[in-house]
């Protein structure tokens, strides 16, 4: 909305202004006036009366410079509606104002009118149809589908909007539909058929109840309404001809400005050269902003410019030059959004804030969290997705029986606006009404594989932080993890181009992107009426929203760690739940030798002296088993500590725990890192890790690791209950132990489970084992090195000790 607002003034006392009065008037109102206009205004003699009746022409004949002149039909409009607002059978003047105190819910009026029905009251669904999740076009949905209403969303948009708005929202959480329901009202009607069948879309719903609304706005402002979704990205002339393709399309709905014979030379040329689907750069950029143009020549009236997936082409850029298209972009952006006199308001509509709209007019952001204003609404924060009540509104009227709603909410529920309201994931909820199942919907695959390979860019510290935030999610306890970042307020695309990725930067994208939701601080303080000033640059809090975002990140840890590790992840943690201690203690180093290898772990940049990088390792393998039957617990604590890793069954069906834990060794000396791990497996017992082990648990499998950079030495053992009761260590007894073989030997060794050998390799494996010889060399420790050598009688490590000898 503009920043001049006439509430305090009335129309009529305007109108009796002398020249002086209205010169003192605007002043006040900050419409920067230089000497000249002020002189401007004396010589003509402009009072109250004619001030009402100036239009655009006659202000650019005065020579009054654009910025105070943009001001000034902003003013001129708003008293002029409140004229009109007054002359409407429905209600004086003062109901415009009584209805945007019921809306900021100040109930203090006797008779508050009923703004805000959809989160006070029963929601209203229209029933024409069937569920139809994959269509936007207001008009089908309305006819042929079935509508949660969200039609307040036009009113809270046309008041409270300010001359130049920007909505984020996830894929698929009703912007498209919304937009298309504003174009529908909005935009004119040229046939009293046309106008009553267009007005018969909106009489079910809430818009309907407000007769001066509906005579002031419905079907009275041109409208400019486009969307950049699935252009042609493949190469620049592509690009360019489906943007061409858009805007002869664009141009065809307004063809009929040509026809009125209103347009100068110079612009019908231009508005032609549109029409024959010009590729010239210069025409398309300017497109939007003449169309604009053409528009107040025909109706003599300011457009509202709908701008939807404004963001898609700099999302989608990779084989073309990112800084061509984003330049492309931020030139027609500017034209129309930046100062245009042609121009009542524009609303962008994507993913994420894009950098450049800050160059624009001061482009107000709305994103889901956006907090409360002095009046108590985050604006348009329920206006998309569903609400608690409007779920249970569409199970209500669903056919589907037996609907169980926390796992619904637990699904699809989780996102949260700034005043806590929860939030549905729209396109999953209508998905399930459609088909009757709980699955995963919410499906992107072109942004799926575009930011799982940022995440497989990303360094360490970023890959734990996102494991820890999928395992406490399924995590029984209740205070689950989050990660704490600096949401960014603007992004660029090509920021994640980069070999380096800074941590906001890729938080702020996940959040955007609908993969994380916000926890926010300093909602209630702005409920009551507090200024806070701290918010917009403090961190927020992270988390995963609902368990069907969580199963995409499943999905996505196995891609970054890769699909043939997670086959052998599988195979090698499946022998813990076997018992077969002997053969994981035997298989795993030599499977996560190879894997560090691959991965290039072993630059010393990248692998430090601690246990975190090797938790890490270990708990991204083990994402396979989290979920209904296990969860998987990192650094939780139990009995007298914090357990590394454990691996704890929730289903009764399963009595199998598993319990981590990591020790760096500062060699890889064979004794040394043998003494690690047994450390690290009596550990377990000192600390009483076995606290609170399921009752219906019967075995756990204890193992502990020693690493040093691409060596591990596992110590292992299991226990079995004794008796029901606690879970104290006396009540487990172990029945079998198992511990590495020496390194040589592990280098050696061929994985027939990870390589799928047949009998006959693994006969060749077994004669190539029983021809090693043990080294010779003495350790550290004065004892006999474990290492086995195929040649001579010593290893690496000891090489220089056959030449002390000899």
């Amino acid at each position: 909305m503009s920043s001049i607002i006439t509430t305090n003034i009335s129309y009529k006392v305007v109108k009796e202004f002398d020249t002086e009065a209205l010169i003192t008037f605007l002043i006040r109102k900050k419409i920067d006036f230089n000497e000249n206009e002020i002189q401007i205004f004396h010589d003509q003699g402009i009072n109250g009366d004619s001030f009402l009746m100036l239009n655009e022409k006659k202000l650019k004949e005065y020579k009054i410079q654009i910025g105070p002149r943009v001001k000034l039909i902003n003013l001129i409009n708003n008293l002029n509606n409140q004229k009109q607002s007054a002359d409407i059978d429905s209600g004086p003047p003062k109901k415009c104002l009584k209805l945007i105190k019921d809306f900021e819910e100040n109930d203090d009026e006797e008779k508050p009118m009923k703004w805000l029905k959809q989160a006070k009251d029963n929601p209203n669904i229209v029933i024409n149809g069937n569920y139809i999740p994959d269509v936007s076009d207001f008009a089908k949905f309305i006819t042929s589908g079935i509508f949660v209403d969200k039609s307040l969303f036009i009113m809270e948009f046309m008041i409270y909007g300010e001359q130049a708005n920007l909505i984020t929202r996830p894929h698929q959480f009703g912007k498209s539909t919304n937009l298309s329901m504003l174009y529908t009202f909005l935009t004119p009607t040229f046939t009293e058929e046309e106008k009553i069948q267009r007005l018969s879309l909106f009489k079910d719903l809430r818009i309907s109840e407000f007769n001066w609304f509906i005579k002031l706005n419905f079907g009275n402002w041109p409208v400019i309404y486009i969307s950049f979704k699935d252009l042609n990205i493949k190469s620049w002339q592509l690009m360019l001809n489906s943007l061409k393709q858009k805007m002869v399309k664009l141009y065809e709905k307004h063809r009929y400005i040509l026809d009125d014979k209103k347009l100068s030379n110079t612009n019908e040329k231009f508005f032609k050269k549109i029409l024959n689907g010009t590729t010239d750069q210069s025409y398309l950029t300017d497109a939007l902003s003449s169309l604009a143009e053409y528009l107040y020549i025909y109706f003599n009236k300011r457009s509202i410019i709908l701008i939807d997936e404004y963001d898609w082409p700099m999302k989608n850029t990779e084989k073309i030059n990112y800084d061509d298209v984003n330049f492309l972009f931020q030139s027609m952006y500017s034209s129309v959004a930046k100062d245009n006199e042609y121009v009542h308001k524009i609303l962008f509509v994507g993913l994420l804030p894009i950098s450049f709209l800050s160059g624009l007019n001061n482009v107000e952001h709305f994103p889901i969290h956006i907090l409360p204003s002095i009046h108590k609404r985050a604006y348009f924060s329920d206006s998309f997705g569903f609400t608690q009540k409007e779920i249970e509104a569409l199970i209500r009227k669903s056919i589907l029986k037996n609907i169980n709603l926390s796992d619904l909410s637990s699904y699809y529920n989780g996102y949260q606006t700034s005043i806590g309201t929860n939030i549905y994931n729209p396109y999953s909820m209508i998905s399930f009404l459609k088909n009757g199942v709980i699955t995963n919907y919410w499906i992107n695959s072109g942004s799926e594989k575009t930011l799982v390979g940022y995440l497989k860019k990303c360094d360490q510290s970023i890959k734990e932080k996102i494991q820890k935030l999928f395992y406490s999610f399924y995590s029984s306890q209740n205070d689950k993890l989050f990660v704490k970042v600096k949401l960014m307020s603007c992004l660029q695309y090509d920021i994640f181009k980069k070999k380096e990725l800074e941590i906001d930067a890729v938080f702020t994208l996940l959040y955007y992107s609908g993969y994380l939701t916000a926890k926010m601080d300093g909602a209630n303080a702005r409920l009551k009426g507090e200024v806070v000033e701290f918010w917009k640059n403090t961190k927020i809090k992270l988390m995963i929203p609902n368990r069907e975002v969580a199963e995409q990140w499943r999905e996505w840890i196995y891609e970054i760690i890769g699909t043939d590790q997670v086959k052998m992840n599988k195979n090698i943690y499946n022998l813990l739940f076997k018992k077969d201690i002997k053969t994981f203690c035997k298989e795993f180093p030599a499977i996560y030798m190879d894997m560090v290898s691959y991965h290039d772990i072993g630059d010393t940049t990248r692998t430090k002296l601690h246990e975190g990088w090797y938790h890490a390792f270990v708990l991204g393998s083990l994402a396979m088993y989290h979920g209904d039957d296990y969860q998987v617990v990192s650094n939780r604590e139990v009995g007298l500590d914090r357990a590394d890793i454990r691996i704890i069954s929730t289903n009764k069906e399963y009595n199998t725990n598993i319990t981590f834990e990591f020790k760096v060794a500062l060699s890889e000396d064979c004794d040394m890192m043998e003494s690690c791990a047994e450390k690290g497996l009596n550990q377990i017992d000192e600390k009483n890790y076995r606290a609170n082990t399921p009752s219906h648990v019967k075995t756990i499998v204890e193992v502990a690791i020693a690493f040093h950079k691409k060596h591990a030495f596992i110590s292992a053992h299991v226990l079995q209950r004794i008796e029901k009761g606690s879970s104290i260590s006396s009540n487990w007894k172990i029945s079998l132990t198992a511990k590495s073989e020496s390194f040589q030997m592990q280098r050696d060794t061929v994985s027939n489970f990870s390589k799928n050998k047949s009998d006959d390799d693994s006969a060749t494996s077994t004669v190539c084992k029983n021809s090693l010889k043990r080294c010779k060399g003495i350790t550290t420790t004065n004892n006999r090195c474990r290492r086995t050598v195929k040649f001579g009688n010593y290893c690496y490590q000891h090489k220089n000790q056959k030449n002390l000898r000899s």
